[in-house]
């Protein structure tokens, strides 16, 4: 439909611009002034202004849509994938026995450590150095000394899992 296409205010702005065009081309009877009797034109007036009154109205009660009217709104369905059993497989399994715990000064540090790592997991060069940590810890003896190793929260967030400990 045409209507639709076009804005409501335009549409009404046209259609009160014709019925005024058609109300003042309308042909007028002169009137003898002594007269007094001007009812006619005062209900002549009223109509008019009524009639211009309903087309500015209009009806506003529904939204207007820019293509037309839509019903309900567009939700997309997708088939359900089938479920698949989480597998980790051997190239992500740590050894568990690697998890060290170091007393730093700033406290209680656990990470994997870099040497078990080396002698233990096959894939350990392969690790993400972004996860690699150095820490300055005490030894036996109480002199400082720097430890290298792996966090394992950020391992953990790249894939990596340790193996149970038995």
């Amino acid at each position: 439909m045409v209507l639709n296409s076009m804005p409501r205010s335009f549409v009404k702005l046209v259609l009160s611009a014709a019925v005024a065009a058609t109300l003042a081309a309308s042909p007028v009877q002169a009137r003898d002034a002594t007269r007094g009797d001007d009812s006619v034109a005062i209900i002549a007036a009223l109509l008019g202004l009524v009639t211009l009154g309903v087309l500015l109205s209009g009806n506003d009660d529904e939204p207007s849509y820019p293509y037309g009217h839509v019903s309900r709104p567009y939700t997309p369905t997708y088939p359900d994938r089938p479920h698949r059993p989480h597998r980790v497989s051997k190239y992500r399994m740590l050894p568990a026995s690697c998890l060290r715990e170091y007393r730093t000064q700033t406290g209680r540090k656990i990470m994997f450590s870099n040497q078990c790592l080396n002698k233990n997991f096959k894939y350990a060069r392969d690790l993400p150095r972004s996860c690699e940590s150095t820490l300055v810890v005490k030894n036996r003896k109480g002199i400082y000394v720097t430890r290298r190793g792996y966090l394992p929260e950020c391992l953990s967030k790249r894939g990596y899992r340790a193996t149970r400990r038995y």
